[in-house]
């Protein structure tokens, strides 16, 4: 292995290979050799190809697999060490910067980090790569770029053209070449059916070799074959070099091939498809129909003959059609993106691009807030997931431009459910501490972001942060007079007093503020307020109270379709049958709970609702099984950068016992050892074990969940109202002797209370 220290770069030359696949299986050596290797070469070379085809040739290799980091869509330097730590860990909740998000998820990995377009973002790719390599020993970095990232320890490989064959002397050779085939597979899908036959081969070849090998070029190329035969093909082609011999020397020969294919390419389009070409570049990762008609369908394009068009740039390979949720997004390649924005820059439409782009940013926002509490709240969490560079890019313009601050604002306060839904946690505080330190944010908004930033600052478990945001927003809020505000305000109060241990201080709080969500109509906000109600009231000794509440929440989703608060109430009212002692109500609330997780993929819903199946599974008498659900949410916490004493110590406390009992029945090293076995799982993963094991989870009898003949004596002794020393007077036996037996029906149960014995025995006794 090389080190760190190494003075400066290792370059490869491009001699070294014949052909790509020699190139590949030397890389992959390569990599197991140096822990930063750099993929460099001009735009359309096939740099990112090349490292796709690595990854899938290394994923072996690797017990922790390979984390892709595409930067292509990345403008802002700060942006690099976020989309890093998106990639490494999709859900986060972290209070800690990016950067420690990273180290933190990666410093006991054994993978592969591949950075992907570092060209444009040279220092902070740099600096991110340094930092893994220093504090990640078994990481490796495989990098692409234009460049070199130029910090010790990098071996830059220089990527090759395609292999050309040097003459038609063998047909089949030529037929087998690296870019002649990937011309007649290029012309074939664009509908120009190519033969290499004797008669065509030195035609063939030749245009390979003015495309000088390169992958993008030839592509572009092949599709000019379904109205051009090779040979009037190299005729233009010809024509257009003879153009760029005047171009200046710093500009490589095949920068400049790729630029005279680019630029005929746009020239063969209609007027209306360039100026649809340059308007695209806008998007940063690609859009569908409706995003491009809305943005680009403006002026000389008509929104009616956008899909037209876009028919039209897919056929030209100018753009990438992809299909997801039964929808068609529209992509382009950096190099087309960067073209297209050249000529918008050119043409002055940058700016009004970029306003567009963040109004429909503004818009859909707000179109996700309103509907929220309805039955397309899944769909809206995709689309936000999906779009989440357009999302970024939009709040970029707003924050950069004095007309646009409002706008990020806006923005930022309309995705309190995107923050908040499992994914994007601390992107978001990132985003909304940016707004918030902008000096002319209209206080109606700036109240609206605090609120937000509260709600993840304490999820995050930063609550001394917290009480200083609720205070300002507190302040704002009175000074506004406005109702609806004051209501968030005290919800969000109440919310602190949970997490604070005073749960029936909240009550009060909550009940005021339901009480005019629901006169305004805010039904989001109410029925979030509501599931917090529920746990303040179960922590403060109402457990009936709470169940009722939940109650109310899940016949409020039923009218409505909302789904997302419904889990959380699904979880609260397990907790409410669990001290009830209804361990069959438990298993069927939590299991209804992951089962739409499934779909929202929520890593706080799903991390609590793990620890209450983990409690069913226990008092049905597999406390194996039940370290593994520990394991499992444990793995949740910790991807998440919080953990359960965030959420306040009632919450905390039955955890605690919960493990704590898991420990005393198995034994630490045992325990641990199971939990383990669990510690890594992703979000799905996880949700899939907990299903699985409440799947297998009878709700057992007694003598089923494995209690001794003296256990089941004390337990029915127990649910008979007796002491512990009035049972140890019935059965002669010492009150010490008792304590433990009823300490390990306790834990054989999976329950906390000498009532929830009781009612276990009444449950499982056969009926008479």
């Amino acid at each position: 292995m090389t080190e760190l220290s190494s003075s400066s770069a290792l370059t490869t030359p491009l001699t070294s290979f014949i052909g790509r696949e020699e190139l590949v299986c030397h890389l992959v050596e390569l990599v197991h050799q140096r822990r930063l290797v750099t993929l460099v070469g001009p735009g359309g070379i096939g740099k990112t190809r090349l490292a796709t085809e690595l990854c899938s040739r290394l994923e072996q290799d690797f017990p922790d697999g390979t984390v892709v980091v595409t930067l292509d869509a990345v403008s802002d330097p700060a942006d690099v060490a976020w989309r890093t730590a998106s990639a490494v860990q999709p859900i986060d909740q972290s209070v800690q910067d990016p950067v420690a998000q990273v180290l933190g998820h990666l410093r006991q990995r054994r993978l592969l980090l591949v950075l992907d377009n570092c060209e444009h973002l040279l220092e902070p790719a740099a600096e991110l790569a340094r930092v893994v390599l220093q504090e990640c020993p078994e990481v490796r970095i495989l990098a692409t770029s234009r460049e070199p990232l130029g910090i010790r320890g990098e071996q830059v490989q220089v990527v090759p053209p395609l292999q050309v064959p040097a003459s038609c002397a063998d047909l089949d050779v030529v037929r087998e070449s690296e870019a002649v085939r990937l011309l007649v597979d290029r012309a074939d899908q664009a509908g120009a059916h190519l033969t290499v036959g004797p008669d065509t081969c030195v035609q063939v070849v030749e245009l390979c070799a003015h495309l000088d090998g390169m992958p993008l070029a030839i592509e572009l190329a092949a599709a000019r074959l379904r109205a051009l035969g090779v040979g009037d093909l190299l005729d233009r082609l010809d024509q257009r070099f003879s153009l760029l011999k005047g171009s200046p020397r710093d500009i490589l020969p095949r920068h400049r091939t790729l630029e005279a294919l680019v630029d005929w390419s746009y020239e063969l389009c209609t007027p209306a498809e360039r100026l649809l070409w340059s308007r695209l570049s806008v998007f940063r990762g690609g859009a569908d129909l409706e995003s491009v008609e809305l943005v680009a369908g403006y002026g000389a394009i008509d929104p009616a003959d956008v899909i037209d068009l876009l028919d039209g740039l897919v056929a030209k390979s100018v753009l990438i059609a992809e299909q997801a949720d039964g929808f068609t997004y529209y992509r382009q390649l950096v190099t087309m993106r960067d073209y297209g924005a050249r000529v918008a820059v050119r043409s002055d439409e940058w700016e009004e691009l970029r306003r567009r782009h963040a109004m429909l940013a503004f818009e859909r926002s707000g179109q996700m807030h309103r509907e929220w509490a309805g039955p397309h709240q899944a769909q809206w969490l995709r689309r936000a997931r999906r779009d989440v560079a357009e999302i970024v890019a939009a709040m970029d313009w707003g924050i950069a431009d004095p007309a646009g601050h409002d706008v990020a604002a806006t923005i930022a306060a309309n995705l309190r459910y995107f923050w908040a839904g499992g994914h994007t946690m601390a992107a978001g505080r990132y985003r909304l501490e940016r707004v918030l330190a902008l000096p002319d944010v209209a206080a109606p908004l700036r109240c609206e972001c605090l609120l937000v930033l509260f709600w993840v600052v304490m999820l995050q478990g930063d609550h001394a942060d917290g009480a200083r945001v609720l205070a300002e927003a507190r302040t704002l809020a009175t000074e506004l007079g406005d109702r609806r505000r004051l209501a968030e305000v005290d919800a969000w109060g109440g919310l602190h007093c949970l997490f604070h241990g005073d749960p029936a201080e909240g009550v009060g709080l909550y009940r005021r503020a339901i009480t005019v969500l629901r006169e305004v109509g805010d039904i989001a906000a109410m029925q979030a307020a509501m599931f917090q109600l529920a746990l303040c009231q179960i922590y403060s000794g109402d457990t009936a109270g709470g169940g009722e509440t939940c109650a109310e929440i899940l016949a409020e989703s039923r009218r409505n379709g909302e789904a997302w608060v419904k889990a959380y109430a699904l979880w609260v009212s397990g907790i409410v049958r669990w001290r009830q002692g209804d361990l069959a109500g438990v298993r069927a609330y939590a299991t209804e709970a992951l089962r739409l997780q499934e779909v929202f993929e929520d890593g706080i819903c799903t991390a609590h609702v793990l620890l209450l199946a983990g409690q069913v599974v226990m008092a049905a008498g597999e406390p194996r099984r039940a370290a593994r659900l520990q394991g499992a949410a444990d793995a949740l916490w910790r991807a998440q950068g919080t953990g359960i004493d965030a959420f306040g110590p009632g919450l905390a406390g039955d955890a605690r016992e919960s493990r704590e009992r898991i420990l005393r029945v198995l034994g630490p090293d045992e325990a641990e050892a199971l939990m383990a076995e669990t510690a890594d799982l992703d979000l799905r993963e996880a949700i899939e074990v907990g299903l699985a094991e409440l799947a297998l989870t009878p709700v057992a009898a007694p003598a089923e969940v494995g209690l001794t003949k003296r256990e089941a004596q004390v337990a029915e002794l127990v649910s008979e109202g007796l002491s512990n020393k009035q049972i140890a007077t019935r059965l002669t036996i010492s009150i010490r002797t008792v304590d433990g037996h009823v300490e390990h029906i306790l834990a054989k149960f999976g329950v906390t209370s000498r009532a929830q014995v009781a009612v276990r025995l009444r449950e499982t006794r056969p009926a008479r």
